[in-house]
């Protein structure tokens, strides 16, 4: 690969990185009944790869981070 399609693959991956941690933020911000009601949506599919809030696509890495941030004590199932 040149030395461009490098930088723009870092500079794709470093922006992804972003996106996925303001996700995370927002979904460790919400009340306590909003999250729920997503993770329980989440939960209930056994096919979902995630869950659309608001127009906005969570994954299940996003909604698994943001519930341990929610719960720092739990224990992280990595």
């Amino acid at each position: 690969m040149t030395a461009l399609g490098e930088f723009i693959k870092h500079q794709i991956e470093q922006q992804e990185r972003h996106e996925q941690s303001l996700r995370i933020k927002f979904l460790s911000k919400l009340p306590e009944n909003t999250f729920q009601a997503i993770y329980d949506e989440f939960i209930h599919d056994e096919f979902s790869c995630g869950v659309t809030y608001n127009g906005i696509y969570y994954s299940d890495w996003d909604i698994y981070l943001a519930s341990h941030e929610r719960d720092s004590d739990a224990e992280v199932l990595l």
